[in-house]
């Protein structure tokens, strides 16, 4: 059974795929929403196998039907129940062959596309929206801390408060009891915050959300070491019967909206960028060439980006915008030229440079200078 798969995974396999090597077999790159099961992907998967289909002949086609029957058969034998997302990437041609399949704990469109490299693109928004972060629930019964990645949670750590109700009557007092349960308490939650930055520091986490009892949360939060505070994102709150898989589903929500916050933060520091004429360049000729100089330091897309046609050369690895794709590449002369999609080409380079991209979801100033900017390197 497949596994789902980890942020750091993920990175792995998009530098796979963003570097794999350009070759006459064609790519199927299919995202699945999985979370209205196979009733809610099969007729959007049907509908495009048989449009895409449509538009290959001969050993394309063969091809084709060999990277689908793949999909397929992963679909039907591999896919875990906690997926709400799956992406496929397969190249089939004669003498090799070429399948990366992965899973996740959050949910992806429905989409599915055949070219000559992967398409990336919702892969590195995924990337960019489901940040690895910790969450630390806090009842009055026990504390968790767990790392949510990708919509996924693991627990790092779960420790019990010991309870000392059994204790009233015996040999302490009530205000006796009331006295020594607040110092307890006072004391356990400072050891669990300890034990937070050390599990923060050591995994590399940068954010952080409370959840729980709000009595708790509040002291937590005024307790916290500044190193640690920074990284708050938000504080919600959590009754202590609520279910592992409950709060970190409210966690997520809150975590979704904070970084659709914080791509506008990023969006913001782009206008004031192109404003000043500093460090930020729009349009997709100047954001190409930043990211082939390696002077991109965040990659801009719209939500809604169009596809723009381009064309690149697989000799000399030229890239074009002109509409008409050339018969011969105008920089080495060779017939290597192919039609591509040059948002789809931005996102590749992204991909091999591990550049981060913000998907922008409002931001007029962006989507007038063609939906595409970079913010460059100091």
């Amino acid at each position: 059974m497949e596994t789902l798969t980890t942020l750091d995974v993920l990175r792995r396999h998009i530098a796979v795929l963003a570097c794999v090597d350009e070759t006459d077999a064609l790519f199927v790159s299919c995202y699945l929403n999985l979370e209205q099961g196979e009733t809610g992907y099969r007729k959007v998967l049907e509908d495009r196998i048989s449009a895409l289909r449509s538009t290959l002949e001969g050993d394309a086609r063969v091809d084709f039907d060999t990277a689908m029957h793949q999909i397929e058969a992963y679909l039907a034998q591999k896919l875990r129940p906690g997926a709400k997302g799956v992406a496929l990437f397969s190249r089939q041609f004669r003498g090799g062959a070429f399948f990366l399949p992965m899973q996740f704990a959050a949910p992806l469109p429905d989409w599915i596309s055949v070219c000559a490299t992967p398409n990336l693109f919702h892969l590195m928004a995924l990337k960019d929206t489901y940040h690895r972060y910790v969450v630390l629930v806090a009842t009055r019964a026990r504390v968790r801390i767990l790392e949510v990645n990708l919509g996924a949670a693991a627990v790092h750590a779960w420790t019990t408060q010991p309870e000392l109700r059994e204790r009233v009557g015996r040999e302490w007092t009530k205000a006796h009891y009331e006295s020594h349960r607040r110092e307890r308490t006072s004391r356990f939650l400072k050891e669990q915050i300890e034990l937070l930055d050390r599990l923060m520091a050591a995994g590399g986490h940068t954010h952080l959300i409370l959840a729980g009892d709000p009595r708790l949360t509040g002291e937590i939060r005024r307790a916290l070491p500044k190193s640690v505070a920074s990284k708050l994102v938000d504080t919600i709150p959590a009754a202590g019967r609520d279910a592992q898989e409950g709060v970190v589903t409210a966690t997520l929500s809150a975590f979704v909206e904070w970084e659709e916050r914080d791509s506008q933060a990023v969006a913001a520091r782009f206008v004031q960028g192109i404003r000043t004429q500093g460090r930020a360049v729009a349009g997709a000729t100047a954001c190409l060439d930043a990211l082939r100089e390696r002077r991109a330091d965040t990659l801009l897309l719209t939500q809604n980006l169009l596809p723009e046609p381009g064309w690149r050369c697989s000799a000399c690895c030229t890239v074009g915008i002109e509409h008409d794709t050339p018969i011969a590449c105008p920089e080495c002369g060779k017939n290597a030229v192919r039609p591509i999609d040059v948002a789809a080409e931005l996102v590749r380079l992204a991909g091999q440079q591990d550049c981060p991209i913000e998907v922008v979801e409002h931001c007029d100033p962006l989507v007038a200078l063609g939906g595409v900017g970079c913010l460059l390197r100091y």
